[in-house]
């Protein structure tokens, strides 16, 4: 939605997203674009749900345009990632929790590499890369933000239109 939201701010470039699980069951559900009232009320502001939702029942369906944007694949995030391609942002997030400190750091230094220079990654509010790889740094000021580290120029932010 942020994407779509900020098209025009994107320059023409060409958006791919790709979600990646281990569980078939979750990717048939998320291919589905199907959320409960409980889901989409989880921090959805009200202006983006009557904008790219539709009621269905008691659920709510997310727009063709938004589910055209992404592709699912069933991956092992323990796999080398390299046939997954490149990724600009990686959310990665309240996976590495079920990790130990040496699995963790080889699912994040696969991560690296496969990333630009000025790429982000996205942990969940329990995860952290302090003490585990040096190949990302804390973002100032953006809680769960990790860049590269050494990059040379800064991550670029998008605006969100409200």
């Amino acid at each position: 939605m942020i994407l779509a939201e900020c098209r025009a701010s994107l320059g023409g470039r060409a958006v791919e997203i790709v979600g990646t699980d281990l569980a078939r069951e979750q990717l048939a559900r998320a291919q589905t674009g199907l959320y409960s009232q409980f889901e989409v009320q989880r921090g959805l502001p009200i202006t983006m749900l009557v904008k790219y939702f539709k009621k269905d029942g008691a659920n709510w369906q997310i727009n063709d345009p938004l589910r055209a944007m992404v592709s699912f694949r069933e991956w092992n995030l323990l796999a080398d990632p390299r046939p997954l391609g490149q990724f600009d942002i990686v959310f990665c997030r309240n996976v590495l929790i079920y990790f130990d400190q040496a699995t963790k750091s080889r699912v994040l230094d696969a991560i690296a590499r496969q990333m630009p220079p000025d790429g982000l990654l996205y942990l969940g509010g329990a995860e952290t890369v302090l003490g585990i790889t040096d190949r990302f740094s804390a973002i100032p000021g953006e809680r769960g933000v990790y860049g590269l580290t050494g990059a040379k120029t800064p991550p670029v932010r998008l605006p969100v239109a409200a």
